[in-house]
């Protein structure tokens, strides 16, 4: 009888360390005071999930009086948190006539997606979409520009978007195809004479742009300013010309900058990432990390990882090397083995257990003083502790707070 009692206790324990993700709340996360832009009175987080097919990622279900969104990542929803306030502030003004002149904002209430009805993905509930309509803003081939034709510039519509996007604090590359639509219209009526988009009474800040909304990056702003203030076709031909000089291929250069699983502005994170690298050993197998993911979370994961890899070196990352393993990158100084990952919550499930055993065979195997974890998202406060009490400093929240990641090493 004691035998079976002990071994239902054990199932219990597993179990719950298992299905432990289905039952994560913001309180869990943990999220910094300033990840909610503005304490926003549109934007509700109605759900969180774990992604099934991806752990330690969620997907979060966010409602707004123009509609519904399903968001992955915690990144990507700051951002969408964002738009959200930017988008229904120029309903608000479009209404009232305060902030944005008549006739500066075309009405969407006829267009093809519907203005009440779009959604980052298409959710089954959602009414007015058909079930051929596809991934709305997603990152798909095609959304940016086609297959080798990133050479195309904007034109001058796009030149007045790209400055209407500055002024509202919003990307022009959003994949929010809501405010794409918004920011069309403006341009097209900024180019008419029609109107002229007035922020003054916006509590988002002007100019917090892309960089502001995934980190405290100093590189990240370095590539804002070139992204907001360069022609599409003059932003690709510069990113070229900068892989090329790094050494790599002009083949492997062309397939990077046309992937479809990234903005414009994205891939010019990543070239300044990999700048930054250059004298880091092994830093040419994070190019081929990126050509290789095939879906938009492992995109977004080697991204971020990059990012945090880039923020820590400091000024003088010789004798620094970094090896890709599946969970992220290691990144090893003269006496330390850092695992660099970036999910959005990691706890003590099946996934925090493969990152803490990285993490020890990383130290052991590589011959090194002391193990690090650092994470773009959150922990729990029970795996935090767990790592520590196995000797391995954590750094939570690497993607969002100052304090974390832009610390060198």
């Amino acid at each position: 009888m004691k035998k079976k009692i002990s071994l239902l206790v054990l199932l219990c324990l597993i179990l719950s360390q298992t299905l432990s993700f289905g039952a994560v709340t913001l309180e869990d996360l943990r999220l910094p005071k300033d990840f909610f832009p503005g304490k926003s009175p549109y934007a509700k987080i109605v759900s969180i999930q774990e992604n099934p097919q991806f752990p330690g990622f969620l997907t979060f279900s966010v409602t707004a009086p123009h509609g519904s969104y399903t968001v992955h990542g915690l990144t990507n929803l700051k951002k969408c948190l964002l738009e959200i306030d930017v988008i229904e502030q120029l309903n608000r003004n479009e209404d009232t006539g305060s902030g944005v002149a008549e006739g500066a904002v075309d009405s969407l209430k006829d267009t093809g997606t519907g203005l009440k009805n779009i959604v980052v993905h298409p959710l089954n509930s959602a009414s007015g979409i058909g079930k051929g309509v596809g991934k709305l803003g997603g990152k798909i081939g095609g959304v940016f520009r086609k297959k080798e034709a990133g050479e195309k510039g904007d034109g001058f519509l796009g030149s007045s978007k790209r400055q209407l996007a500055k002024k509202l604090g919003v990307d022009v590359y959003s994949r929010n195809p809501n405010l794409q639509a918004k920011l069309d219209s403006m341009a097209k009526a900024n180019m008419g004479g029609r109107g002229i988009v007035a922020v003054a009474t916006f509590f988002v800040p002007v100019g917090f742009i892309a960089s502001a909304v995934m980190t405290v990056s100093n590189i990240n702003n370095a590539a804002d300013q070139l992204v907001n203030d360069s022609d599409r076709s003059d932003l690709f031909k510069m990113n070229q010309k900068a892989l090329l000089t790094l050494g790599f291929s002009g083949e492997k250069v062309l397939k990077f900058l046309n992937h479809p699983y990234y903005t414009p502005r994205e891939l010019t994170y990543l070239r300044f990432y990999l700048e930054k690298l250059k004298k880091v050993e092994g830093f040419e197998v994070l190019l081929d990390r990126a050509v290789a993911a095939v879906t938009e979370i492992p995109a977004d994961k080697i991204l971020h990882e990059i990012q945090i890899t880039a923020d820590s070196v400091g000024d003088a990352p010789n004798g620094m090397k970094l090896t890709v393993v599946p969970e992220g990158i290691i990144l090893t100084t003269a006496d330390k083995a850092a695992l660099i990952t970036a999910y959005d919550f990691v706890d003590q499930s099946a996934l925090g257990k493969r990152l803490t055993d990285v993490a020890i065979d990383s130290r052991k195997s590589l011959n090194k003083r002391s193990a690090e974890i650092w994470n773009g998202g959150a922990m729990s406060s029970a795996f935090g502790g767990a790592l520590l009490s196995k000797g391995i400093t954590v750094q939570r929240m690497c993607l969002f707070e100052s304090a974390s990641a832009a610390k060198a090493v």
